[in-house]
């Protein structure tokens, strides 16, 4: 979805994508534990949200 956003031609909006970024960052646990889940669906998906926080490399987000 951040991805997306910054796809789109918005003007850039430095605070605005560092709080997003954070907010993100901040339910990786969630998405860690989600990779223990019952359905195997929910396994992959988190596991693929994983690999895409960590891989993430921006501007903003490495400011912090």
């Amino acid at each position: 979805m951040l991805q997306t956003i910054l796809e789109h031609g918005n003007p850039p909006q430095p605070k605005v994508q560092l709080e997003a970024h954070q907010a993100v960052l901040s339910r990786r646990p969630t998405a860690a534990q989600l990779t223990h889940d019952n359905d195997p669906v929910v396994r992959t998906v988190a596991r693929d949200l994983l690999t895409a926080i960590d891989s993430h490399l921006s501007e903003f987000c490495c400011r912090v």
